[in-house]
């Protein structure tokens, strides 16, 4: 099968060095401020906030690009696609919108290595048709889903790129009980094509975990270090011009993914407060960024 070369770094076309972007996420900026409250915010009062913290653009469905590029900040898309028709279309409309790049939940995870392929291949067609970046999210319910299959896929299809959320692979694999080194190890050429992040942290059992809890201060310092070998991989890899997005990821309490309780008067409280800890994962991946940069 002959590798195709569809654009794999989002770039602005400047003449500047290679940096990180940090953008929030559209779904993590549902159903806040935390629980308990009185209201959520609206999404105009969501991008308000993102613009102070200092973020440089919004990732979220294609319908909300408008309202994002409109405030002067930068749109990466993100979807679902399971045949080559909606892989196709997806690309097509993530593109006309202006999108830096898309990331894509590909597939369910129960197709054959043939549909896979297939799968994968209009990826790289469409990506480079478009030239737009295309970047498969390591995600569960997906066609890379399974850590094994996805390096059998890039052994077979070596040009896909990824958007990594590490979580995915870190709480079904069960890092803490199989063993942080040989997971690293295994997850080396995702690590490698890594062009796109979805920052989280995950204990191995829960998807979401606290940063700021000391208890997970072990599994903090984990995906610190899967942060900054791909931090690594990128760089060498990048040139003038080119941008690393970083997108702190925290789901609401609808997910499932924030972990609430309930008071004696029957109102639920989210364990940590998630708009601060996207502040802190922000810091931690700029920090981790410069580090990396600068020892280069």
């Amino acid at each position: 099968m002959s590798l195709q070369k569809p654009p794999s770094h989002v770039s602005d076309g400047s003449a500047t060095p290679p940096r990180l972007v940090v953008y929030a996420h559209t779904w993590a900026l549902l159903e806040l401020p935390r629980m308990p409250r009185l209201r959520q915010w609206t999404f105009e009062e969501a991008i308000e906030r993102v613009v102070e913290a200092g973020f440089q653009g919004v990732q979220g469905e294609p319908e909300r690009a408008a309202k994002v590029l409109e405030r002067g900040l930068r749109f990466a898309a993100g979807g679902r696609a399971n045949t080559v028709a909606e892989v196709d279309t997806l690309i097509d409309r993530c593109a006309s919108l202006g999108a830096d790049c898309l990331t894509l939940h590909l597939g369910w995870g129960d197709e054959a290595d043939t549909q896979v392929d297939a799968l994968a291949t209009a990826v790289l067609s469409g990506a480079e048709r478009r030239a737009l970046p295309v970047y498969l999210e390591t995600h569960r319910a997906t066609a890379v889903q399974d850590l094994w299959r996805t390096n059998r896929l890039l052994e077979r299809i070596p040009g896909i790129r990824f958007n990594g959320d590490y979580s995915h692979y870190y709480c079904a694999s069960e890092v803490p009980y199989r063993g942080f080194a040989r997971f690293a190890e295994q997850l080396g050429p995702v690590l490698e094509r890594t062009c796109f992040f979805h920052g989280r942290v995950s204990n191995g059992q829960s998807m979401q975990v606290s940063i700021d809890d000391g208890e997970h201060a072990e599994h903090v310092e984990h995906f610190k270090t899967l942060w900054r070998l791909a931090m690594t991989h990128w760089l060498r890899a990048a040139g003038p011009g080119d941008l690393l997005p970083f997108v702190p990821e925290l789901g609401p309490p609808s997910s499932g993914y924030a972990i609430t309780w309930p008071d004696q008067a029957g109102r639920r409280h989210e364990l940590s407060d998630r708009w601060e800890e996207m502040l802190g994962l922000k810091r931690i991946a700029e920090d981790l960024f410069r580090e990396v940069a600068r020892d280069r």
